[in-house]
């Protein structure tokens, strides 16, 4: 299908949406495009939400010219990476709604939202987008355990209030976070060249390791990617600890009727960190 052809269908159910249709009503009309279709009608219904708090026309008109832009530039650079399989436009959508709710005032409301708050779906979009430009391997991975860290605050939150459903998908998001984080270090860990070591004589004397060369000083620098390894590893070591800590303290004070989806949590955070520490040995 070609682009122009896609926007015209993006155009309608966003159209049918306004009109009060919902999102499975226009998913139903175009079975073949609902998987590209899907995240970009869920993004534009958590934009509307927010915008209803606080509207702000000028920059809803900014952000429907930057998209059209973007989409137009999207057509003709590609660029796939291991967690950015989606059309540069999708990301470019996300970026604009940002931009849409930062207009509004909303965007700290939205970063310290929890899931009971209409803000919480533009935070997901926000991180969604955060992760995504995030260029390197290790940086994702530094954002992973950083959104790890969020999940158990909310989980923390929603069992406080008894809410079993929400501890339960935020326990999911967290496993998901976790496996990415495993995911991406050990990616990033085959990418890394050992350093070799060079044979010497018994008899030759000791001298200085041999300074890195140009190309190790460059871009992925050996040196410099081994330190950030170990800094993300004593970040995640002191998370393994706190996180499934902090659970277990919140299984005593949650509601009898949330205390089995708790208990899970633990377990996930204590299997994720394990295997994120294990990737990262």
């Amino acid at each position: 299908m070609k682009n122009s052809e896609f926007e015209n269908i993006l155009d309608e159910c966003l159209e049918r949406l306004d009109r009060g249709e919902t999102l499975e009503q226009c998913l139903q009309s175009y079975p073949e495009q609902a998987a590209q279709l899907e995240p970009l009608l869920q993004m534009a219904q958590a934009v509307r939400k927010a915008s209803a708090i606080l509207p702000r026309s000028e920059f809803k008109a900014r952000a429907r010219y930057e998209f059209r832009s973007a989409l137009r530039a999207g057509a003709t650079k590609k660029r796939q990476s291991l967690f950015s399989l989606r059309p540069r436009w999708a990301v470019a959508l996300m970026v604009v709604s940002i931009l849409l709710i930062v207009g509004g005032g909303t965007a700290v409301a939205a970063s310290n939202s929890m899931p009971n708050n209409p803000l919480y779906p533009v935070k997901l979009a926000a991180e969604q987008v955060q992760l995504t430009l995030t260029p390197s391997n290790m940086g994702k991975a530094r954002l992973c355990a950083m959104l790890a860290d969020r999940r158990v605050a909310e989980i923390i939150c929603m069992a406080d209030k008894g809410d079993v459903r929400q501890v339960e998908i935020l326990t999911q998001r967290l496993d998901e976070r976790l496996e990415m984080l495993a995911i991406l270090v050990s990616v990033e860990k085959l990418e890394v060249p050992a350093v070799e070591s060079v044979p010497r004589a018994p008899t030759e004397e000791l001298a200085p390791p041999p300074a890195p060369s140009e190309e190790a000083r460059g871009e992925g620098d050996v040196y410099t990617r081994a330190n950030g390894r170990a800094r993300l590893r004593i970040i995640v070591a002191g998370c393994a600890c706190n996180h499934p800590a902090a659970l277990r303290a919140a299984l005593g004070k949650a509601p009898e009727s949330a205390k089995p989806a708790l208990r899970r949590a633990i377990f996930i955070s204590e299997i994720g960190y394990e295997r994120a520490l294990a990737a990262l040995d």
